[in-house]
């Protein structure tokens, strides 16, 4: 039998005449041990060495052969498909012999699953309508598209150019056998072959299916294209972009779902494959990411303030995408956070959420007082004469006018009738689905939601004296739309 580097140097040996192996001229002999005596091994190597596998039972291998029949014989073995169609030049139909001896026969392919034809190379069309022929036959016979493969490899380059291209229209994957290259033979080495399997042509580049992922990224459907970027990232030439992407998505799933514990891990993968296509990021598009991660590792560490941000921009993002009852309940979260927040920060250890009234003021009747006659005065039901025992939007807004806070001047919440509308506001939030209610929250009910957050947010964070451009910072933390 010998090792397979013996037979390797055999195989050399007959291919430069110092050695005969049967009928023919050297280049017929090295064929026939090649398939005789190392085609097993070489299989067994190939497989081992693939990318991946056929993800169905390949129903029809359409494989261009050449003047050497070896590669479509290996892709044969490889795919092991149940049809199998040869497609040759006219002046090179002599490796069909060699084929059909290879792949016909028990437990291979019967004869009426085997058939070749003869194309013009230069005819692009030729081609497709012997593909597309063969594909409306099995069609109609099974009832269903068969899954196709066309394998590349064998042929002329302008046969595999037309094949690639009917691959591209018939939306059917594509093969070639890859292997390393003896420039002294002019022939690949043998054993270091491995078959390369593509969902179709555009996988080569994934131009048309990034194209359609950034589509359902830029639609704010992040959970969809952080698998649609998965699959590109195994699949295209360089996928430094896909995997880019998919982090990218993962990442804002995470942040539009509030998965704080998710979000560390989150921001260190886009960090990493940021770093890896940099080059092909614009500069604004980098800047802005990095400001987002910033903001993003406060976030996932608990910072209250950032939380507050962080309501506000997720509402206008489920407000662009058309979501707005799911925008209205993260404004009204943005501006109850912020009332509570600022009458937190007026005096050290009061809790909204279990208030000491005389921690937040020397003269808790007075307080008392004017809070029952602002509620009053805005028709709410739990006037009755007590300071609240959980403190709510509301409750915090009239607290605080109760206060006579700063803050609610540079909230545009100064004077009943600004009250007034945020109660109108806050009880379209609570007869909404995702309240306490069964009513649909509207485009024109969302937009004033969130006109509202957005003067409460920038009144809160004025009273912080940071000297911060919230408005800014909102601008920033806006979901990127490109993968630019």
């Amino acid at each position: 039998m010998g090792s397979f580097e013996g037979k390797a140097a055999r195989l050399q040996r007959i291919e430069s005449g110092q050695e005969q192996y049967g009928p023919g001229d050297r280049k017929e002999q090295a064929t026939r041990f090649y398939l005789d005596e190392m085609l097993d091994e070489i299989v067994e190597r190939a497989a081992q060495r693939s990318n991946r596998r056929p993800r169905t039972p390949v129903r029809l291998l359409i494989s261009l052969a050449g003047f050497s029949p070896i590669t479509t014989v290996l892709v044969y073995r490889l795919l092991k498909p149940q049809r199998m169609l040869v497609v040759t030049s006219l002046n090179a139909q002599s490796s069909i012999d060699v084929i059909g001896e290879q792949v016909i026969g028990a437990g291979r392919l019967r004869h009426q699953d085997f058939r070749h034809a003869p194309v013009v190379p230069t005819d692009p069309l030729g081609i497709y309508r012997v593909v597309r022929t063969e594909l409306e036959e099995l069609e109609k016979r099974d009832e269903e598209r068969p899954y196709a493969v066309i394998d590349i490899t064998g042929g002329r380059k302008v046969m595999s150019a037309a094949a690639a291209l009917a691959a591209w229209q018939l939306g059917l994957d594509l093969c070639y056998i890859d292997s390393d290259y003896d420039p002294a033979r002019l022939r690949p080495v043998p054993g270091s072959d491995r078959l390369l399997l593509l969902d179709n042509p555009t996988a080569l580049f994934g131009e048309q299916s990034m194209s359609a992922a950034l589509e359902m990224f830029a639609n704010g459907a992040f959970e969809s294209a952080r698998q649609r970027y998965d699959e590109l990232c195994e699949i295209v030439a360089e996928p430094g972009r896909a995997r880019f992407m998919r982090a990218l998505s993962e990442l804002y799933r995470a942040w539009c779902d509030l998965d704080l514990t998710a979000l560390p891990q989150g921001v260190r993968a886009v960090e990493k494959a940021l770093h890896h296509v940099r080059h092909d990021v614009s500069a604004q598009t980098a800047r802005r990411l990095e400001r987002q991660l910033t903001f993003l590792h406060l976030l996932a560490e608990g910072d209250h303030d950032s939380l507050l941000v962080c309501f506000f921009v997720l509402g206008e993002h489920y407000r662009d995408v058309g979501r707005h009852d799911f925008a209205a309940l993260l404004y009204y979260r943005a501006i109850e956070g912020c009332l509570a927040g600022r009458l937190e920060r007026l005096a050290a250890g009061f809790s909204c959420g279990r208030p000491d009234y005389t921690v937040l003021t020397a003269d808790p009747e007075g307080l008392r007082a004017r809070y029952v006659d602002i509620q009053r005065s805005l028709g709410r039901k739990d006037a009755d004469g007590t300071l609240p025992p959980v403190i709510g939007l509301m409750s915090a807004a009239v607290l605080l006018a109760a206060l006579d806070d700063d803050m609610l001047r540079s909230a545009q919440l100064s004077g009943p009738k600004a009250l007034s509308h945020l109660n109108s506001l806050a009880t379209t939030r609570n007869k909404s689905v995702l309240a306490h209610g069964s009513a649909t929250v509207g485009a024109k009910e969302s937009q004033t939601l969130g006109a509202k957050a957005r003067a409460v947010l920038r009144g809160y964070w004025s009273t912080l004296g940071t000297g911060d451009d919230v408005a800014a910072l909102c601008e920033e933390l806006k979901f990127v739309r490109t993968d630019r």
